[in-house]
């Protein structure tokens, strides 16, 4: 029996342009992608979606846009009584592998990371904060591991979010703006620090149920 579009929204939530405003690489470029996912509360059937961009290459003081085609991180009907959670990791992916690489591999630590968010999420229906972004972000965690040249610098920030969809009229809203930064010390001694400064811009869109 097809799903009732009564008292739903389609909801989409997209990546849009990222400013950096220092990279961690102070020599050259970070490769910068985001992985994780999206999912609903149980009211909406708990759908989910992973998440994995091509990495992008950002120099300080510099912008860049990932690929269009892999920048909505959810889309889907969702009752208007329920909620996203975002479990997103912001990555500085290796540099030692080039475009080609990370475009003919992406599909497959896609799909290992879908697995992964299945298996975490699995008979996991609650409404407890945060504990779906939580699984999530665990997930991606383990399944990153196991892809060095999306895993190799480690992550530079994270997201976990939740969207109550009652508090977003339709229409856009956006762009937000989530915004990470940190400087420590590199190594023991404390000779170098390691310094990022990024804001990656994203935009929800909220419209009739389809």
């Amino acid at each position: 029996m097809a799903e009732s579009n009564d008292n739903q929204k389609r909801v989409t939530i997209a990546l849009g342009f990222v400013n950096c405003n220092q990279s961690q690489d102070k020599r050259g470029s970070d490769m910068l992608c985001v992985a994780g996912g999206a999912v609903t509360g149980p009211r909406s059937g708990s759908k989910s979606m992973a998440v994995l961009t091509t990495p992008v290459p950002l120099s300080s003081d510099d912008g860049n846009e990932f690929d269009s085609a892999e920048s909505v991180i959810f889309d889907n009907n969702i009752y208007i009584d329920d909620f996203i959670e975002l479990g997103l990791q912001f990555r500085r992916a290796s540099d030692d592998y080039s475009n080609n690489y990370f475009a003919a591999n992406r599909s497959a630590v896609l799909s290992a990371l879908t697995a992964d968010i299945g298996t975490a999420l699995d008979s996991l229906s609650t409404s407890v904060e945060y504990a779906v972004s939580g699984a999530v972000l665990s997930a991606t965690s383990l399944a990153l591991a196991k892809a060095p040249a999306f895993n190799e610098h480690g992550v530079l920030g994270v997201v976990q979010k939740r969207l109550n969809v009652a508090d977003y009229p339709d229409d856009n809203s956006g762009p937000c703006i989530w915004k990470f930064a940190d400087r420590c010390p590199a190594n023991s001694d404390g000779l170098r620090w390691s310094e990022y400064d990024y804001e990656i811009e994203y935009t929800i869109e909220v419209g009739p149920a389809r």
